[in-house]
């Protein structure tokens, strides 16, 4: 089945082909210009409820948390590398929230008392069921977001959501993996064109590597998603502008969600123990926003490109 044929329909008008002329109508925005597609992106992710989607999201992946760090820390043990937990540690404290990132530190030493074979083979199992319908979530948004129908069988859809699983269980610890090497590449590019010895520099190159570690590894999952996840066939990308979108927008709402926490939001004091269990729900249902609204630029830039019936709607 052709894209063009599992376009659903819609009102609005499709604009021209791809290339028309017209002051910041850009081919890799599929003809349209930046207010055009931000605008055509705001209105589709409301009129297909993605921010439903996006709550979804943040469920799935609170069941998944828990088995996520029983399998990544039974890998760990592993690896004939030392600081690996450390680096992840270090690397979970800037990224997340306060208190989403003190929820994780609790979850890591139980995982540490209480670890042995049977427990990494259940959350193993969780992990599967939980990711699998985390993925399968992503799919169906992301279907909406390009405005077609999935066609796939159910064991396609699922078997693809497994190994979208097990691929982010990998990434997840190739950037570990990263986050200790980091210090030692950045040691080495000192060395190499013979940069000053200033201790601003160390901190500045050790933060940025670490940055850049896990910039990379969002970069690369949310390209990669929005290539497999939703029944469409198009080239991937990793510089789409879904992906930058998705991959700025996690770091704009990682610092400013801290932010807000560490400074204006008092759950731990409020709720207790529970604050941090509200902090990080929160917090992936922004990612998952965010993630969803990334594959809706794509969808529009998509019908955009191959003037469908629902390239573009009205901007009035």
């Amino acid at each position: 089945m052709s894209d063009a044929s599992e376009e659903r329909g819609g009102g609005g008008s499709a604009r021209g082909p791809v290339g028309k002329t017209g002051c910041c109508r850009l081919r890799w925005l599929g003809g349209l210009t930046p207010i055009e597609v931000a605008i055509a992106a705001v209105k589709a992710f409301r009129r297909e409820n993605l921010d439903a989607r996006s709550a979804q999201f943040a469920y799935y992946s609170m069941q998944a948390l828990a088995p996520l760090l029983i399998v990544a820390l039974a890998a760990v043990a592993q690896m004939p590398i030392d600081g690996v937990l450390q680096s992840f540690m270090e690397g979970t404290d800037r990224a997340l929230p306060r208190g989403a990132q003190e929820l994780i530190v609790a979850q890591v030493q139980d995982v540490q008392a209480r670890s042995n074979t049977s427990l990494v083979l259940v959350a193993l199992m969780i992990l599967g069921y939980a990711g699998m319908k985390l993925f399968v979530t992503v799919s169906r948004g992301l279907n909406a977001a390009y405005g077609v129908e999935e066609h796939r069988h159910g064991w396609q859809v699922y078997g693809l959501a497994l190994l979208l699983t097990l691929g982010a269980m990998l990434l997840l610890l190739l950037a570990l993996v990263l986050l200790v090497v980091g210090p030692s590449l950045s040691r080495w590019l000192v060395e190499l064109v013979e940069l000053p010895d200033s201790p601003f520099l160390k901190v500045l190159l050790h933060r940025g590597v670490r940055w850049a570690v896990v910039i990379a590894a969002v970069l690369l999952a949310s390209s990669l998603i929005y290539w497999l996840a939703p029944s469409v066939k198009h080239r991937w990308s990793p510089w789409s502008p879904g992906s930058l979108f998705a991959t700025l927008g996690w770091v704009v709402i990682s610092l400013g969600f801290g932010y807000y926490v560490d400074n204006f939001g008092r759950y731990n004091q409020t709720y207790g123990a529970l604050g941090g269990v509200i902090v990080i729900t929160v917090w992936l249902h922004l990612c998952g926003a965010v993630l969803l609204m990334g594959g809706q630029i794509g969808g529009v830039i998509h019908r955009a490109s191959i003037g469908g019936p629902r390239a573009s709607r009205s901007t009035s």
